[in-house]
């Protein structure tokens, strides 16, 4: 059941960050105004992509091996869902960083805190469908069938 817990959380995983990349895009990326910014509005449905191949990629190569590692140390779920929301607000600062530079946030005034409450409210929805995910698998192994 592990394996499944962790190929389920994979897929939310894929889907949350997306859904984090497109909302900041749509907070911030569209405040820019000039074509050397390569966003939703000159890139189209190919961002979508590209977001989603980078989600792919992330959760199997930092995040699983992470989840692990804090599963094994952090057993109460407040802890849990405070290191996966701080995690997540570190990840929203490294997305912010990466898709504008200093000049595009000291030109259009970009917000990097928009960023950190995203990627936070991702990490909090990513632990508690892990948590949600521990208590079914807790739950199933304790039914008779």
């Amino acid at each position: 059941m592990n394996i499944v817990r962790y190929m389920i959380l994979w897929a939310a995983f894929i889907i949350l960050f997306t859904a984090a990349v497109l909302g900041l895009e749509f907070l911030e990326g569209y405040k820019i105004f000039t074509t050397e910014y390569y966003g939703l509005r000159n890139l189209g449905f190919a961002f979508v992509v590209i977001a989603f191949l980078i989600a792919c990629v992330f959760y199997p190569v930092i995040l699983l091996p992470v989840s692990m590692v804090i599963r094994r140390i952090i057993s109460p779920f407040v802890g849990r869902l405070l290191i996966y929301c701080l995690l997540g607000g570190m990840g929203g600062i490294w997305v912010f960083h990466t898709f504008y530079s200093d000049d595009f946030v000291s030109r259009y005034q970009l917000n990097i805190s928009s960023s950190i409450l995203i990627f936070g409210a991702v990490g909090v929805l990513y632990a508690l469908l892990d948590y949600y995910l521990e208590r079914y698998q807790a739950s199933a192994g304790k039914r008779v069938i």
